[in-house]
């Protein structure tokens, strides 16, 4: 009964995003689902954190204006990627969530401008603001990941507790 706490929280996350970027409109941006979906990935593997993908990357570009298909495509291929490393690495290190969700975070903005610049008939002079975006949104990412990586941890926890076969 307590997995049902997984659709639950990315769907909050969700909605907390949308809100974030209604009410918030500095610099800084971030991806929470993005977060989420790295903590679950690092925590459960690639094929689960495939499937999570999937399902965040669905509700997000059902959510969101753009290139239907680009945030199913990313966030399966982060779930898989970040899965396999579920055995290789430290989980306490936060350096290391900080360096991954970045460089995590600048492939995603570098696959997103090239579909924009596709989108914009070849149109350089947007590589200027896009990459002062994606800054942003690269340090955003980092500052919030450490604090997503331990809530998800802590209800991974949880739910292990009265499931013996999480």
């Amino acid at each position: 009964m307590r997995r049902l706490i997984w659709p639950v929280l990315f769907l909050l996350l969700m909605l907390l995003q949308g809100a974030a970027s209604a009410f918030y409109t500095g610099w800084l941006s971030f991806d929470l689902p993005l977060l989420a979906l790295y903590a679950f990935a690092m925590l459960r593997g690639e094929r689960q954190g495939a499937l999570v993908g999937l399902g965040v990357g669905l509700l997000q570009d059902a959510m969101t204006v753009g290139v239907f298909g680009y945030h199913i495509l990313t966030r399966m291929g982060v779930g898989y990627a970040i899965g396999l490393m579920k055995e290789k690495v430290v989980k306490d290190n936060t350096v290391f969530h900080m360096a991954v969700i970045a460089l995590c975070s600048l492939g995603l903005r570098f696959v997103y401008w090239w579909l924009e610049l596709v989108r914009s008939g070849g149109r350089w002079s947007i590589f200027f603001s896009f990459m002062v975006d994606s800054l942003g949104f690269i340090v955003g990412n980092m500052l919030l990941v450490v604090p997503v990586v331990l809530v998800v941890r802590r209800i991974y926890q949880w739910i292990k507790e009265e499931d013996i076969s999480y």
